[in-house]
């Protein structure tokens, strides 16, 4: 697959995002994608291993034979030995081709990635990375027989991203320790300047990250757990809530079969030059990369206090709450997964330091939530309307103040910023804000409610007491996601 173009309207960022998602997760004749390759390798790892093991043991046979052959059946003997060894040659060349394919798509899905997530410093990084985090959520539809699957294609890149942005805000405020990392880490040439030019922290940590968020759960691909997952004939719902005594050996199997597929199905970059020395160079690099995505995917099983696993294991916790394959999905409850972290920091099952960072990081409010909103009132000022937002930026002043852009602005202040802070006092979606507009008269309810409707063509849209709105029909509208601009 080709690389994504680093410049894209609005729609052809959508279709960007989208064509990544299908890169790293789709169920297509082709098999193209990540997971796709990764459950044909599961499936035919041990056929592999059998030939590969049995052209190994006809030309040890033959050899050992060879040594003792008469002399009138070695010409012949010499010649099978040859044979042999072509063949064992020709199936070590065919298992690396497939190999090489695996490691060619991870690799193509992590530049893709770095494209739309990063961009020439910090700031502009996080707006991409912001851009992308809100893309998927409001893509998502909440609604419908289709939601879990969709929340499954989207979670692994949602969380790739958000491991990046942990990674980054962690190395900017000494929150980490390893030395793989901090040895690599220089604010300076943290990103690259340069079109299609990647920085060596990007290819020595960046893109590690990034392929241990994408593959955590892939060895879920396995067709073991595919039975214990659908059943035999495939007619048991693969989302159902699982009891402690299936889940948990369902998640050992999973954690062994994904390092089996990283370490065996991807493997490393084959060096095609022929100095030896900038070969062995080469490999040692390469094999650096890899121990040090295994050793993310390894503390993220029980990630302690300063582990490089949170980098990880956070993200994960926090994806599969906001794009949730459970049966039951109230966009309401989405916050209260800022109190799932922070307990499960005060019970050491995540780092705390690295649960405060990415709280910071992401606010109480996922990036892409509808908002709505009373404008701040001037001294003795009386409300006479409220209006909807979206939730657009990473690292917001306070958690609970979202970076928000303005959907509608019925605000007679005069303000001509696009984009503000939402403080808690004028958040509708708490209670005791909408008492602010208890003094309004049903008709002026309804009279801006109906407004707003015709402002964003929404006859579903909800009135302010929902305390929340679902952007997913307004972005659908390619003229509506230019949030960003």
């Amino acid at each position: 697959m080709n690389n994504l173009p680093s410049t894209l309207s609005d729609s052809q960022y959508t279709a960007a995002v989208l064509m990544l998602v299908e890169q790293i997760q789709n169920s297509s004749t082709q098999k193209h994608s990540l997971f796709e390759l990764a459950t044909l390798y599961f499936t035919s790892s041990d056929a592999n291993a059998r030939v590969l093991g049995a052209c190994q043991e006809n030309l040890k046979s033959i050899e050992d034979y060879l040594k003792s052959a008469p002399q009138d059946k070695r010409a012949n003997t010499h010649k099978q030995v040859k044979n042999l060894q072509k063949e064992l040659k020709n199936e070590q060349q065919k298992q690396l081709y497939t190999r090489q394919q695996c490691y060619k798509c991870v690799a193509s899905i992590c530049i893709n990635i770095l494209k739309l997530a990063e961009g020439k410093n910090q700031q502009q990084t996080n707006t991409k990375s912001s851009k992308l985090l809100a893309t998927l959520f409001m893509l998502s539809n909440t609604e419908g027989k289709n939601r879990q699957q969709m929340h499954q294609l989207y979670k692994p890149l949602y969380k790739a991203v958000l491991a990046l942005r942990l990674l980054d805000k962690m190395l900017l405020e000494k929150k980490l320790t390893n030395n793989y990392i901090v040895t690599r880490f220089n604010t300076k040439t943290r990103f690259s300047s340069a079109p299609n030019k990647y920085s060596q922290f990007q290819l020595d940590v960046a893109i590690p990250v990034i392929i241990a968020a994408i593959t955590q759960d892939i060895g879920m691909q396995h067709p073991e757990i595919q039975r214990l997952l659908k059943g035999t004939d495939g007619s048991i719902d693969e989302f159902r809530v699982l009891d402690k005594e299936t889940r948990m050996p369902l998640l050992i199997m999973n954690h062994e079969q994904t390092q089996d597929f990283i370490s065996n199905g991807i493997g490393i970059s084959v060096y095609e030059g022929q100095d030896p020395d900038t070969k062995i160079r080469y490999e040692k690099k390469q094999n650096n990369r890899m121990k040090f995505v295994l050793g993310l995917l390894g503390d993220a099983v029980k990630p302690s206090e300063g582990s490089i696993g949170n980098i990880i294991k956070i993200p994960q916790i926090y994806s599969s709450f906001i794009l949730s394959t459970k049966p039951v999905y109230k966009i309401r409850d989405l916050i209260k997964v800022i109190s799932l972290l922070s307990n499960a920091a005060k019970h050491a099952s995540i780092c705390a330091t690295a649960s405060r960072c990415f709280i910071n990081l992401v606010g109480h409010f996922p990036l892409g939530f509808g908002i709505i909103y009373v404008h701040a009132q001037q001294s003795g000022e009386q409300l006479h309307n409220y209006d909807y937002g979206i939730v657009t930026r990473l690292n917001p002043q306070q958690p609970d103040a979202p970076s928000c852009r303005k959907i509608t602005d019925n605000s007679e202040l005069g303000s001509d910023s696009k984009d503000f802070s939402l403080k808690p006092e004028n958040n509708l979606f708490y209670p005791a804000v909408q008492k602010s507009l208890e003094s309004l008269s049903e008709k002026t309810l309804a009279e801006i409610h109906k407004s707003h409707v015709r402002d964003l063509r929404d006859p579903k849209l909800p009135r302010f007491e929902m305390g929340f709105w679902n952007p997913h029909r307004y972005f659908s509208i390619n003229k509506h996601q230019k949030l960003w601009s």
